[in-house]
């Protein structure tokens, strides 16, 4: 039995593994053709967030980057989500409170480059340090955070 388990483990360690190593070659390749500028990172930002109402991963992830606001300073970027009544009341009832920016019509993600919702973006000394794309978990989030 007990060879069993260790071979289930080592199994699922590999799979996570590999999951891991390819969600960053993907999100590498996703986040290679932004241009995303320090400029983004002003207001000692540490975590800059662009996402969409409308985005599905987005609802899974905008709950982690939450987890992470009250820790460092996170600023928010909801592109293309509605006008300010729309995107307070869908902050509301996702019980979302951290500082966001309304992108309406999608300028500063345009200017960006960011066309890959959730894009997560790493900031340190006001400069532009790791750029993500894609789901993360609020370990990952937390991880990267560090790491910066």
């Amino acid at each position: 039995m007990k060879t069993k388990m260790k071979k289930y483990i080592k199994e699922a360690i590999l799979f996570l593994t590999i999951l891991f190593v390819a969600s960053t070659v993907v999100s590498l390749y996703r986040t290679s053709t932004m241009n995303i500028k320090d400029d983004i990172c002003r207001k000692d930002a540490d975590i800059v967030y662009f996402w969409a109402s409308w985005c599905p991963v987005c609802k899974m992830t905008s709950p982690n980057v939450e987890r992470l606001a009250s820790r460092y300073k996170v600023v928010t970027v909801a592109v293309k989500s509605g006008d300010e009544n729309a995107l307070r009341n869908y902050m509301q009832k996702a019980d979302l409170h951290f500082d966001t920016i309304n992108d309406n019509h999608g300028v500063i993600a345009q200017h960006n480059g960011v066309n890959v919702f959730p894009t997560i973006v790493f900031c340190k000394d006001k400069k532009v340090k790791l750029a993500e794309a894609g789901y993360i978990s609020t370990f990952g989030l937390w991880l990267r955070a560090l790491l910066i």
